[in-house]
């Protein structure tokens, strides 16, 4: 099990701790981490329809609960999350919390023919209309960070131990 601050700001939470369906086996094939050449930055278009902030998140348990429709949604992509890692913006001022979808060793569904060579990060929410460019833009360094630690020391306790990118 493994959810942890990377950084003050930014929680990181794997597979099993957000409760991803066991039967639903993990797709993508396997990438080398030297095949990784760029991020692919998408937005889910999945807002949160429970209160009036439809692309912030007030609690864990309303992150979890998409990243469950999340691994379900796209059955023509296979049922499994299509994205590396999904990220949302709590509401909390100031902090984000990274779910990990394929995960950062494996090809994801997200950009035709990039997905070897790009992970796939999205943001969940639908950032066409109803957000401010202040509340994703103040929490860009946060996903700059999380890119960091993926590239250059992605290794933790409870999470497992990775070469760097």
């Amino acid at each position: 099990m493994a959810k942890f601050d990377i950084l003050p700001g930014i929680t990181f939470v794997d597979r099993n701790d957000w409760g991803a369906d066991q039967s639903i086996p993990r797709l993508g094939h396997r990438v080398g981490r030297t095949r990784r050449t760029h991020v692919i930055i998408h937005h889910t278009v999945t807002p949160d329809s429970s209160d009036s902030s439809p692309n912030l998140w007030e609690t864990q348990d309303e992150v979890f609960k998409m990243m469950g429709r999340l691994q379900k949604i796209r059955p023509d992509l296979g049922k499994d999350v299509p994205y590396n890692f999904v990220v949302f913006l709590m509401k909390k001022a100031g902090s984000v919390m990274v779910c990990e979808g394929r995960g950062e060793d494996r090809t994801g569904a997200h950009t035709s023919g990039q997905n070897t060579k790009g992970i796939g990060v999205a943001f969940c929410g639908n950032f066409e209309d109803d957000i401010s460019d202040a509340d994703v833009s103040s929490r860009m360094h946060l996903i700059s960070q999380f890119l960091g630690w993926l590239k250059f020391d992605p290794s933790h306790p409870d999470y497992g131990q990775f070469d760097p990118m």
